[in-house]
């Protein structure tokens, strides 16, 4: 879980550095998994309390800044000028991500509500990054066609595929499948 926070509190380094327009001092070498690499290790030497503190500041600090740009402001990232209310969603796409990874608890209908937005946004992040995906959500089940195919997939099967992560599914059959499907997790 340590880790976990590491590498949220590293996030929030970037986005320190988008409102201060400080990126290109950023030690980005290595691509997104260097830069994530390299802030879990420099934090590995703090306690976990130390590693939730720098995260809770920076994020407090990340928050308050952009509360004041408003959800309509602009801010400098590593792809140019960004739309803020479109970071603030990846940032939740992140979170909900990393949740996972530490199995945070939840009441089914908030589990269902989310999943529905993590695949709804999860399609809009696609496109965006330019992938092609031709899926669409319909209830509780995503239709994905690849390869000439068709697949239904669950809510949760289909954000493996989307995060790339079929290690967080539970059930073997349905790793095995999102893997077939071009997962590499």
């Amino acid at each position: 879980m340590k880790d976990v926070v590491a590498h949220l509190s590293t996030d929030e380094v970037y986005n320190q550095a988008c409102l201060d327009e400080t990126l290109d001092q950023l030690p980005y070498g290595g691509g997104l998994n260097g830069w994530n690499a390299r802030g879990v290790r420099v934090r590995r030497r703090l306690s976990p309390l130390e590693t939730l503190q720098e995260w809770e500041a920076r994020q407090e600090r990340v928050r308050t800044a952009w509360g004041k740009l408003g959800v309509s402001g602009t801010i400098p990232t590593s792809v140019g000028p960004y739309p803020l209310r479109l970071q603030v969603w990846h940032l939740a796409r992140e979170y909900a991500i990393h949740a996972d990874d530490i199995q945070v608890r939840m009441s089914a209908a908030e589990r269902r509500a989310q999943l529905r937005w993590r695949v709804a946004f999860g399609l809009f992040a696609a496109r965006e990054e330019g992938e092609q995906i031709d899926a669409r959500l319909e209830a509780d089940r995503v239709r994905l066609r690849q390869g000439g195919r068709e697949h239904e997939l669950d809510l949760e099967s289909f954000i493996a595929y989307l995060t790339n992560r079929p290690q967080q599914l539970r059930d073997s059959a349905r790793r095995r499948l999102i893997k077939q499907l071009g997962a590499t997790g």
